[in-house]
């Protein structure tokens, strides 16, 4: 579903990327691992479009797309999260969520006006607000929301916009052991939904345990480890990253 060709970017003499090639599947988790500054978010920004590369190429579903931009890239079925929380916090939990729906259905206008007439926007956004178990919460504003909450926010509008590749990066950042569960709960029934690729930088050991179905290891920019979790959490040089050790032999 989604590919990348020898992808690289350089910011003046610092190659960030470098040369990476992978494809990723429908129905896969696929955690992307490394130390701090590895290029994983750079690799993220490449691939929704935030960044150029300064050479390769990325295909969704065969075609190119490297040239496109992030919204034009969202219209062809890839859904981003960032960092940190991408709301419209002064808008109520169903508002935003609306306006989600809405823009997967290319529709113009007044925004908020449509939407609410829409009686399929409605119904859509109400099975939203049930799923990810923000019904009760319909009508505060974003801004009002506990973090982990607002993590939830973004998670439910990224499937109101329907993509068919999913990419986090570090979705449970921020959040209590409490509050976490239930977010990846969702990415969860979300790579279980056969016909979605997902993708997830993560720190935690326990949630790419949890979740991923596959794990690639980035250090320097460049990719040096790909496969199946148990055997790749076992890898010297995964191994030396999460422990601090050198990597200088890589």
């Amino acid at each position: 579903m989604l590919e990348t060709r020898d992808l690289s970017v350089r910011f003046g003499g610092h190659l960030a990327v470098d040369a990476v090639s992978c494809r990723f599947r429908p129905g896969e988790l696929t955690a992307i691992v490394g130390p701090n500054g590895a290029g994983k978010t750079t690799c993220f920004n490449l691939i929704s479009g935030q960044v150029a590369p300064t050479s390769g190429r990325v295909l969704l579903e065969g075609a190119d797309i490297t040239r496109l931009s992030p919204a034009a890239r969202t219209r062809r079925g890839i859904g981003r999260g960032f960092q940190q929380t991408n709301l419209f916090p002064g808008l109520g939990v169903a508002e935003n969520i609306r306006l989600a729906v809405q823009a997967s259905r290319r529709k113009g206008g007044a925004l908020l006006r449509l939407a609410a007439a829409d009686r399929t926007t409605a119904r859509a956004t109400t099975d939203i607000l049930e799923r990810v178990q923000m019904a009760h919460l319909s009508k505060r504003l974003a801004a009002e929301l506990a973090h982990g909450d607002q993590r939830k926010l973004e998670v439910a509008m990224l499937m109101a916009l329907e993509p068919n590749v999913y990419m986090f990066d570090e979705p449970t950042a921020g959040m209590s052991a409490e509050e976490a569960p239930v977010v990846l709960s969702l990415i969860d029934s979300l790579r279980r939904d056969g016909g979605k690729c997902v993708l997830l930088v993560e720190h935690k050991l326990d949630v790419i345990r949890a979740l991923a179905d596959r794990i690639i290891v980035l250090h320097n920019g460049r990719l040096v480890a790909d496969g199946a979790p148990a055997r790749v959490m076992e890898m010297d040089i995964v191994q030396d990253a999460y422990l601090g050790q050198g990597l200088a032999n890589v």
